[in-house]
């Protein structure tokens, strides 16, 4: 999907050049702008081609990009309740700037139209590190556990330890995604009243029959019981809040990632890892991220990914002296089964549904089969 390009009226163009200054870029010439090919969220993306004057008539060029964001931006945006521009709140708080060292953000400068508490809009201005992103973003990299997902799964430890029960993520001001949001996310009721509001986004219309097979495939009781959960949610999150909480980046799937190389000047780093769109970003369980990348790389074994995250979690959370119970640790794999379950549902029907017949689509069924009985299993246990 298109995202809509980008036309600056005059506010966008002075919030624009402002962050242009900001960067330090108060000199450059904006040569050519290309809209860019966005995600599902309402945010308008376009790469900026800077053109930076030298002596002698000649001109060196850098690449950005720069976000524009309204409130409530498109449907995703509406879904999460993104009131205040999460993203750019995250990184006005201060909180992004406690990302561990091994975590890379592009960010260049970033900045709201009108007053902070009630912002029009909000823009990020970021380096174009396209070349540092996955080649294959939406295939999971071969093998059982390969190196990639190994580290990936380190990188992420490393975030949650970092923000585990930090207060600051209870402040409300914050706007992260509030809980009930984040399992609500792409429920079918949701989809469909956008739809009836005449909403064209194409993915709404996959969504749609996304869910219909998923519900098709899954058990009867597991069905039963997980749409019993997107109807009354509030029946569920107590337990989920009573969970540890941290900074979740909600969204943790290939078109996020990416990885710079090792600096070769001081400050030395090692490979650090980039990890794009905050929009989703929400306070709840660590399990949200690591499920996530299963719910959208089905070709990932949740239980294998789960067990080489918590292996690394506890290590980092040992590192600052945190202790990791084994009943606490299943209540969180149990909350991230069932949201990945709430969410990636349609996806997992969808490419059950798309499989070509045989071997591939029967493996694609089970597959929906196994999530939503685990998920149903989950739910039981959180209300124990």
């Amino acid at each position: 999907m298109h995202s809509t390009p980008v036309i600056p009226d005059r506010a966008a163009s002075a919030h624009l050049r402002d962050l242009l200054c900001a960067a330090g870029y108060e000199h450059a010439e904006i040569a050519r702008r290309e809209p860019m090919r966005g995600g599902l969220s309402g945010a308008r993306l376009t790469r900026l081609a800077l053109r930076h004057p030298m002596p002698g008539g000649a001109a060196r060029y850098t690449s950005v990009v720069y976000k524009r964001i309204a409130p409530l931006d498109g449907w995703l945006g509406e879904a999460s309740r993104d009131c205040g521009i999460r993203e750019v709140r995250l990184w006005s708080s201060g909180i992004l700037g406690d990302l561990p060292h091994a975590l890379a953000m592009p960010t260049l400068a970033y900045g709201y139209d009108g007053p902070e508490d009630a912002p029009e809009a909000g823009a990020v201005l970021l380096a174009d590190v396209r070349g540092a992103l996955l080649r294959e973003p939406l295939r999971a990299p071969r093998g059982r556990l390969p190196r990639t997902i190994l580290a990936l799964l380190d990188h992420l430890a490393w975030l949650h330890a970092r923000y585990w029960c930090d207060p600051r993520l209870r402040d409300p001001a914050l706007g992260l995604m509030p809980y009930d949001a984040a399992l609500r996310l792409i429920a079918p009721e949701g989809v469909a009243a956008r739809l009836a509001c005449g909403d064209t986004t194409p993915y709404l219309t996959l969504a749609v029959a996304g869910w219909e097979a998923f519900f098709r495939l899954a058990p009867r009781g597991a069905a039963a019981t997980l749409r019993d959960v997107l109807h009354a949610p509030d029946v569920y999150l107590p337990a989920i809040e009573r969970l540890p909480w941290t900074l979740a980046h909600g969204d943790v799937w290939g078109p996020n990632l990416g990885w710079l190389p090792p600096t070769r000047i001081a400050p030395r780093t090692g490979r650090r890892l980039l990890l794009l769109d905050w929009a989703l970003a929400t306070a709840g369980p660590a399990t949200y991220d690591p499920l996530w990348l299963c719910g959208t790389w089905h070709a990932l074994q949740p239980p294998r990914i789960l067990a080489a995250y918590r292996a690394r979690l506890e290590r980092h959370l040992s590192a600052r002296g945190i202790d990791l119970p084994a009943a606490t640790w299943r209540s969180l794999a149990d909350a991230g089964y069932l949201r990945t379950a709430l969410t990636c549902g349609e996806a997992l029907g969808r490419a059950a549904a798309e499989a070509p017949s045989g071997a591939a689509r029967e493996r694609a069924e089970q597959w929906v089969r196994w999530w939503a009985e685990r998920a149903a299993r989950a739910a039981r246990h959180l209300l124990r």
